[in-house]
């Protein structure tokens, strides 16, 4: 179960209290990140895209998409890109606080609770089209479909 700093922070004054610590302790943020720092408590990510990409391909799609665009004769308004995103409304966190020896957080399993959009428009920004949705990932149903 993840933990977040906010919860260490209340557990932390609750200890002080029962302890009966200083009146004045008060688990600030500079607290939590020196006690995360002195315990070696640090955030692991539950799931994400890659922050890096494989420059080359990168580089030779462009170079595909320029020859395409100079033989196909195309103007910026034929050309679109889309972009997906989900929205999930009962989920639990994606990061948690773990000690330095870990390197990777344990997985489990999503819950189905979710919108995904799917975004676009072409390169000169004159056509928007319509955001398309998606509800609780039923793009499968779409699989076959031509856009």
């Amino acid at each position: 179960m993840p933990i977040s700093g906010i919860r260490i922070q209340q557990k932390a004054l609750n200890f002080n209290s029962k302890l009966g610590g200083s009146k004045e302790f008060q688990a600030s943020s500079g607290w939590l990140e020196k006690f995360k720092n002195c315990q070696g408590i640090c955030q692991l990510s539950i799931v994400g895209e890659k922050l890096s990409s494989d420059i080359e391909a990168v580089n030779n799609f462009i170079a595909e998409l320029q020859d395409l665009i100079v033989k196909e004769k195309l103007i910026a308004d034929q050309i679109y890109n889309c972009d997906e995103t989900v929205l999930y409304w009962r989920t639990l966190p994606i990061a948690y606080l773990a000690a330095e020896n870990e390197a990777v957080a344990p997985g489990r399993k999503k819950m189905k609770d979710l919108v995904m959009i799917l975004g676009y428009a072409n390169a000169f920004g004159s056509h928007h089209v319509k955001l398309t949705l998606w509800l609780n990932d039923v793009r499968h149903a779409y699989e076959h479909a031509s856009v």
